[in-house]
């Protein structure tokens, strides 16, 4: 079974622990917005529930984006520096296979 990875209506930035900013606090609503894409796992890779598979950045903010299931990272619908709104599959994680 293939478990998607969608971009939510909106994400939490990625926190700074050397700048701490209120703004870190605030979610970002990203409907009407694009966002440049950079993958930090590999296609192919094994990943756990709630890692970190990829970031985005909108409006100079650092957003996380995380594996939904535990599983194998097997397909990008999304390739680095292409960009992305709300609803868009990122791509696919294989489990229980």
């Amino acid at each position: 079974m293939r478990v998607p990875i969608v971009v939510p209506e909106s994400a939490f930035p990625k926190k700074d622990p050397e700048h701490p900013c209120p703004c870190q606090d605030r979610p970002v609503h990203l409907t009407y917005k694009s966002c440049a894409m950079m993958w930090t796992v590999a296609q192919g890779a094994a990943v756990k529930e709630g890692d970190v598979v990829a970031e985005g950045e909108v409006e100079k903010k650092a957003l996380e984006f995380y594996a939904p299931a535990d599983g194998i990272l097997v397909e990008r619908c999304v390739e680095d520096d292409e960009e992305f709104t709300v609803g868009d599959i990122l791509g696919y994680i294989s489990v229980g296979e």
